[in-house]
């Protein structure tokens, strides 16, 4: 008896310095090249362990398996695309699987984009998972109206409401995820202390970031928007024309890049030389400057302004003025003003 409780007892150590010697190098094995691995919802342990074992990642799936059940995380591996780099140990990689560190891209909305082109970089990045012939797939999903009371929007469309700013997404994210990140941003940037600034200026939420597009799409010159906004604020107070172009060629559908004067004449809600006011809504996403433009304008009289052909503009006070810098810069006739 007292031999065979020998045996047993050098059975289990022998057992135990076996498993201590292919845990050590299970959790010491460092794999030799950089993989991404992709893991679909309700992958068992067994699965997982299997693939990374496939992949070289790991030097026994078993033993991977056990690890994971002492540890007691072999029920907590969140599923997801993951980009394991070279080197990484089989303790890290539980560990990454276990907080869900999955691969994450990038897509960056510009400011100024409208609808129609943040729709087009968000297919390109592959968030809009229907065939191509769906093409107006994302058109519906911006004008839903239960998706757009969901993400508390008082609009018919979510123009202006998708903030631009860099999003990451995970592989298994939709359009309709992006959207959500999206007018979450716009809700922490656009804070109720804003919106009560608009209204002590007479202007809805809905008014504000439509005139705040308008001024994104008048001038890529960040210094510039105060002056811009100060002008159309002027010609709103005088209940001039906002007299926009912008404004008309939003309203122009699939609209070729030149402006005529048919265009300026043919009347649309769009078209602020033909209606007065502001348009029915935002033109496009603007940024936080051009927000702020509306809120805090230059104090000035100018209701007028034209492009001098650098990038800025030349702000006029009255239409005398404003009709020589039209000469001076637009037909390279006059003298400067």
């Amino acid at each position: 008896m007292k031999k065979f409780c020998v045996a047993v007892f050098t059975l289990i150590i022998l057992l135990g310095i076996i498993g201590a010697f292919w845990a050590n190098r299970l959790l010491s094995h460092r794999s030799p090249s950089a993989e991404v691995v992709y893991f679909e919802k309700g992958t068992s342990l067994r699965e997982i362990a299997h693939q990374l074992a496939e992949k070289k990642l790991i030097p026994s799936a078993p033993l991977f398996e056990v690890i994971a059940r002492v540890q007691n995380v072999g029920d907590k591996l969140k599923a997801g695309e993951y980009e394991f780099p070279a080197g990484i140990t089989s303790s890290q990689i539980l560990e990454m699987m276990v907080e869900g560190k999955v691969k994450l891209y990038s897509i960056t909305i510009p400011e100024g984009f409208n609808l129609k082109e943040i729709g087009l970089l968000v297919r390109q990045n592959g968030l809009i998972k229907v065939p191509e012939s769906e093409g107006d797939f994302w058109d519906k999903l911006v004008r839903d109206r239960q998706l757009i009371a969901h993400v508390g929007v008082t609009a018919d469309t979510l123009e202006g409401y998708l903030f631009p700013d860099t999003y990451l997404y995970e592989k298994k994210s939709t359009a309709e995820n992006l959207v959500r990140q999206m007018v979450d941003l716009f809700k922490k940037k656009v804070t109720p202390d804003l919106v009560s600034q608009a209204q002590k200026k007479g202007l809805t939420l809905h008014q504000w970031v439509t005139l705040a597009s308008i001024v994104e799409k008048e001038t890529g010159l960040a210094s510039e928007r105060p002056l811009i906004a100060s002008v159309f604020l002027n010609r709103l107070e005088k209940r001039m024309p906002l007299q926009t172009d912008p404004t008309v060629i939003y309203g122009i559908p699939n609209f070729n890049g030149n402006l005529t004067r048919a265009d300026l004449e043919r009347d649309t809600p769009y078209n602020t030389y033909t209606r007065p006011g502001l348009p029915p809504g935002p033109i496009c996403s603007p940024g936080l400057d051009s927000l702020m433009a509306v809120l805090r304008p230059v104090s000035a009289g100018y209701l007028y302004f034209v492009a001098k052909g650098d990038g800025s503009h030349f702000f006029s006070s009255n239409l005398d003025e404003h009709n020589r810098a039209v000469m001076y810069y637009q037909l390279k006739r006059g003298t400067k003003p």
